[in-house]
């Protein structure tokens, strides 16, 4: 009996295509994979020739041509035959990703970019037939593989696959790969509105800045040369403003340059001439100064920042956040980054470019029509992902908003903020300095990994540092135009307004009366003054100089009484709409304190919308435990004591009833109501009870809430309002706690409510308030937690809240062991039952 060999296994030849159509999202994809290859074979350009109508005539093609062609062509290393039978025909993990995890470089010092082995695969998205021409220096043969990719087939063993190999004559100076692909499946995608949307996209994908793209690429469709775009100086000058930042590893670096036309707003002739007359006249330094001044522009001052102040610019400024390598990251930006220091993205640079589409004085200047200005903006619209000078999919790629750009958009305050429609720029990386930063099989994004999370949110914190400054800018001109409307018209609050429109309303009708007897006078004098002329010019013997004289005095005098009658005429209308103003100002008076007391419940009601939802998503985790439980409890009676029909009957009900409370929960927030006007007695010693019994429960015991009672009082309130001043305080250090707690599973979180009267103050024991945020803590929209989490509200309605009651808070200047400010106390003194 003859030797019987082991089984082993084999493969089908279809397996290998399906992986290639798996992994290949998409013919833009498959592109980029090609023209990275011959990136890492140290190429110095590649040209892509689409023809998506003629046949290839090339003598040295295997298969006839047909269905139109896609020529990528390189001047790189190319392969010898060892390369293609070892690497390129071995289908396994890509020798390049060996290189990346030995730090091994390329002749031309590149890393390279492809560890998938996706290359060869992608073409099939494109067409059926792959021809490959390749070979080195200084050889005199290049090798032609030829195949179709409909060989493989499920029946074909991948060995059975004819590759077509045979070697042709070259000179030896000639190297690099050609890349022929025939019987295009898609001829279509490349012509037309297709075609522009594909030119596009990869113009997207390849680094905006020419003068730092790594290797030049040359495109042409069907016979027609297509410049890639590219972001150029002239587009880049009429950018408003500008913010680079540069994270070297341990610190992160932010420079923003503004110029003043980031104030002028819309470019309707209203705002250009009161951008005129407040910025443009002296160049913005009398609002510089008030931007800075922490005295007259208490709330919205921006310090540390650089007037320029020529040639159409405004500020500049830096920031500087350093990262200690013997703490967490957390510790950048009051725990923004909650991954350990082991976790480091690598150091990387980007900037951003922020442009007026409602058009400038200089852009006006520079183009023939605004829209062409808009579409050259449109075009290359996005913040986008390069890793050695590649684009990453999906940032900033068809509307990819990936840094939330339209979530900070407020209708008040959107034209200042960042918004994605109108910013153009760029993150830069490489595949060695951030080789931690993976790409998803599909390209389709990183891999979510501490490494990604950190290197999003690091650059989170220079859009929210970005969007800080830009705030506080906005916020500081509206009160500056206020000041300055005041000053030239002493108008200080409303009531100082309605006092003077009833008192010129009450001196209009004592005017009137004296107008009117004036008005008879001069009315009655203008018709004697007629009938002496007419006198004098009807007597015979009118010839001496004295006579003339005063007959020309006397027409003078008529004329001046005609323009006197013309001109009381209008008075009279006048004085008739002044003495109406009495009523115009009754009239307002209210409807400004129904707007007032709107904006007073808006603030009532997100907070208690905040309140609501974490009241809902604590429901939520509550079912979800119940539903995890049930469905245990189902497996082990199954296991233990087979069908009981009671039992699952029941059980039944009891999983339709978390799905109908799940239902319920998405309408609570909005539902929820109470009796905001009754006011009732507090001692705030029993209501910090309150909160201690609640939030400790809450926490599961995890956090510990600290009382001290130094001296007791009480106080007349809403106690629903109280609940959300003090929540929405208590529910941020809450947040921050547990973050901490999850990198430092020592750390034993605590919340210390503090009464003393008539201050009731709350800290704990995190890292503190960061000083970024500190001038614009109590500002909307200020916040730093990541994007999705925080909204920067709390304390913004912790402000109006008690402001609407008489209170206030404050931010105490005592610093914690973090040399962090960390403490805040209200002032309830208005509310003291004494």
């Amino acid at each position: 009996m003859g030797k019987q060999h082991s089984p082993v296994f084999r493969i089908s030849a279809a397996v290998v295509k399906q992986l290639g159509e798996e992994l290949v999202s998409d013919e833009l994809t498959a592109i980029m994979e090609l023209v990275k290859n011959s990136y890492d074979a140290d190429a110095d350009w590649v040209k892509i020739t689409i023809n998506t109508t003629d046949s290839l005539i090339d003598k040295d093609l295997h298969f006839q041509s047909q269905h139109g062609y896609i020529v990528i062509e390189d001047n790189g290393t190319g392969m010898d035959d060892i390369d293609i039978l070892d690497k390129w025909l071995f289908i396994s993990v890509s020798h390049k990703r060996e290189m990346k995890r030995n730090g091994e470089i390329t002749t031309k010092l590149r890393t390279p970019l492809g560890d998938k082995g996706l290359g060869r695969l992608s073409t099939q998205r494109l067409g059926n037939i792959l021809e490959m021409f390749t070979g080195k220096v200084n050889e005199t043969k290049q090798h032609h593989v030829a195949f179709d990719w409909r060989d493989f087939t499920e029946t074909s063993s991948l060995e059975a696959v004819n590759t077509n190999y045979e070697n042709l004559p070259k000179t030896p100076a000639k190297k690099g790969t050609r890349l022929v692909i025939t019987d295009l499946k898609d001829p279509h995608k490349w012509s037309g509105e297709d075609g522009n949307k594909f030119r596009g996209q990869l113009s997207k994908l390849i680094f905006p800045f020419k003068e730092n793209r790594p290797f030049n690429i040359y495109l042409n469709i069907d016979g027609q040369d297509n410049d890639l775009d590219e972001i150029n100086e002239k587009l880049r000058k009429f950018a408003i403003s500008r913010y680079q930042f540069n994270f070297d590893g341990t610190q992160l670096k932010l420079q923003g340059r503004l110029k003043l036309a980031k104030l002028q707003g819309s470019n309707n002739n209203a705002k250009k001439e009161l951008f005129h007359q407040l910025i443009q006249k002296d160049h913005g330094k009398n609002f510089f100064d008030f931007l800075t001044n922490k005295k007259s522009n208490k709330k919205n001052a921006v310090t540390e920042i650089t007037y320029t102040g020529i040639k159409g610019e405004f500020f500049n400024f830096e920031r500087i956040f350093k990262v200690p390598e013997d703490v967490t990251l957390e510790n950048l930006n009051s725990a923004l980054l909650e991954y350990p220091v082991q976790a480091n993205p690598g150091a990387f640079l980007g900037e951003i470019d922020e442009f007026n589409l409602g058009g400038t004085e200089e852009i006006d200047s520079a183009f023939n029509k605004l829209s062409d200005y808009k579409n050259l903006v449109k075009n290359q619209v996005g913040v986008r992902v390069f890793r050695d000078g590649f684009g990453i999919k999906p940032y900033g790629m068809e509307d990819n908003d990936w840094l939330k750009l339209s979530k900070s958009q407020t209708s008040g305050g959107s034209f200042y903020l960042l918004r994605p429609e109108n910013v153009i720029g760029f993150v830069s990386i490489t595949a060695k300095e951030n080789r931690n930063l993976t790409e998803k099989t599909d390209r389709e994004g990183f891999i979510d990994s501490a490494y990604s999370r950190n290197f999003f949110k690091i650059i989170d914190l220079a859009v929210a540092e970005i969007n800080s400054v830009l705030e506080r800018t906005r916020r500081s001109y509206d009160d500056f135009q206020k000041i300055q409307a005041a000053a030239k018209g002493k108008i200080i609050t409303f009531a100082d307004t309605k006092k003077r429109l009833v008192e010129t309303a009450k001196q209009s009708n004592a005017v009137e009366q004296q107008a009117q007897q004036v008005f008879t006078e001069i009315k009655a004098a203008s018709v004697e003054v007629a009938q002496a002329v007419e006198r004098i010019k009807s007597q015979p013997l009118f010839s001496t100089d004295d006579d003339n004289q005063a007959l020309k005095t006397l027409e003078s005098v008529e004329r001046l009484l005609n323009n006197a009658n013309q001109i009381f005429g209008k008075i009279s209308n006048i004085l008739n709409n002044a003495k109406q103003l009495e009523n115009d100002a009754n009239y307002l008076e209210p409807r400004l304190n129904e707007l007032e007391n709107q904006i007073i419940q808006f603030s009532e009601l997100a907070g208690l919308g905040i309140t609501a939802e974490a009241f809902t998503h604590e429901l939520y985790n509550v079912i979800d435990r119940i539903g995890a439980q049930t469905d245990q409890v189902i497996k082990r009676v199954k296991s233990e004591h087979g069908n009981n029909p009671t039992f699952f009957v029941y059980a039944e009900h009891v999983k339709s009833f978390i799905q109908a409370i799940r239902r319920q929960l998405n309408h609570l927030a909005p539902s929820l109501r109470f009796n905001r006007e009754t006011k009732q007695e507090i001692k705030l010693s029993s209501f910090a009870g309150e909160l201690k019994e609640y939030y400790e429960t809450r926490s599961g015991g995890k956090i510990e809430i600290i009382q001290i009672i130094t001296n007791d009082f009480k106080i007349d309130i809403n106690k629903g309002k109280l609940t959300q001043i003090t929540d929405n305080l208590i529910l941020n250090s809450e947040y921050w706690l547990t973050e901490r707690h999850k990198s430092e599973p020592s750390f034993q979180p605590e919340i210390t409510i503090e009464i003393n009267e008539p201050f009731m103050s709350i800290y704990d024991n995190g890292y503190g308030i960061s000083p970024v945020v500190e001038s614009g803590l109590f500002q909307p929209f200020v916040t730093t937690k990541p994007k999705g989490i925080g909204r920067g509200l709390g304390l913004y309605i912790v402000e109006q809240l008690l402001d609407s009651v008489g209170g206030s808070i404050s931010l105490l200047h005592k610093k914690n062991a973090e040399e962090r400010r960390y403490i805040f106390q209200i002032d309830l003194e208005p509310l003291l039952i004494k």
